[in-house]
């Protein structure tokens, strides 16, 4: 069975699945877009990390084409769609130990049932106040993450590693929080418009704020400002953080940021309004 006839056969399983599809052809067309817009992706770029043309990128987003993605490019889809994960979702602070290393290489070698197997081992091992508890069981998080999005463990993992690293103040305590909020940030992108949508992602801004706030690494005043823009917050929010970004950066450096990543769009309206933006 190809990648994206699996994931169609998962879905059409579902019970009460969040989109009705036509068929899979539609479904594989929507899949494809959905990869990129999670990642913020344009189509040349996808094109580029498949090696394909961006007419090709367009047809398989096309629910009209009649053209089959070809099994070789959707095996290349599933590797396109583990590396963004992995980017996304992973920090290698150096220094990095021995077991960090090899549960980071069982996953990039998509080997996530090992790689479960050796967090539980380590967690197993560790003792309750070891300071390096709180990245192995993020890791745990991760392993059951990448392979089940929506598994109860990779929550309870979660909540176990922010519990472990409680008030530390340190560059290792911030990459994990901020990994953590990224898998809520993905979960936010899952839900339905509504109010639901709008109070989490209230809730993941003033986290990514609070993290700018202890570390000063504008990169989580970015974080927050996506989230207003994806949630989506109230303009006067958008504002406030465009106006936080341009006094820590400059405003020529973050209004083309804005204007060049389709992440930000929502925030567009900040510039339009005086005149600066086309």
């Amino acid at each position: 069975m190809s990648f994206l006839q699996h994931k169609w056969t998962e879905y059409s399983r579902q019970p009460n699945p969040p989109r009705r599809y036509s068929g899979q052809r539609e479904f594989e067309a929507d899949w494809v877009g959905g990869l990129r817009r999670r990642y913020g992706l344009s189509q040349e770029g996808l094109a580029a990390l498949a090696c394909v043309s961006v007419t090709t990128v367009q047809n398989w987003e096309n629910p009209a084409s009649r053209k089959n993605i070809a099994p070789h490019n959707q095996d290349r889809l599933r590797d396109i769609e583990r590396e963004l994960w992995i980017k996304a979702h992973v920090t290698l602070l150096e220094p990095c130990p021995p077991h960090i290393r090899a549960l980071y290489d069982l996953l990039t070698a998509n080997k996530d049932a090992s790689a479960q197997g050796l967090a539980g081992y380590l967690l197993a091992m560790l003792p309750a106040n070891d300071p390096e508890r709180a990245r192995v069981l993020h890791w745990a998080a991760l392993a059951h993450s990448i392979a089940d999005p929506a598994s109860p463990r990779t929550r309870q993992y979660e909540e176990a590693a922010l519990q472990a690293l409680g008030n530390a103040d340190h560059r290792l305590s911030a990459a994990i929080e901020n990994e953590i909020l990224g898998s809520h940030f993905e979960d936010l992108l899952a839900m339905p418009a509504g109010p639901e949508r709008q109070e989490k992602g209230r809730w993941i801004m003033a986290a990514c704020e609070r993290l700018y706030s202890r570390d000063g690494q504008p990169a989580y005043l970015w974080n927050a400002l996506e989230v207003a823009c994806r949630a989506p917050l109230d303009a006067a929010e958008r504002y406030r953080l465009v106006g936080q970004l341009s006094t820590c950066l400059g405003e020529a450096r973050v209004r083309q940021r804005i204007q060049r990543e389709e992440a930000f769009e929502a925030a567009r309206e900040v510039y339009a309004t005086s005149g600066r933006v086309n």
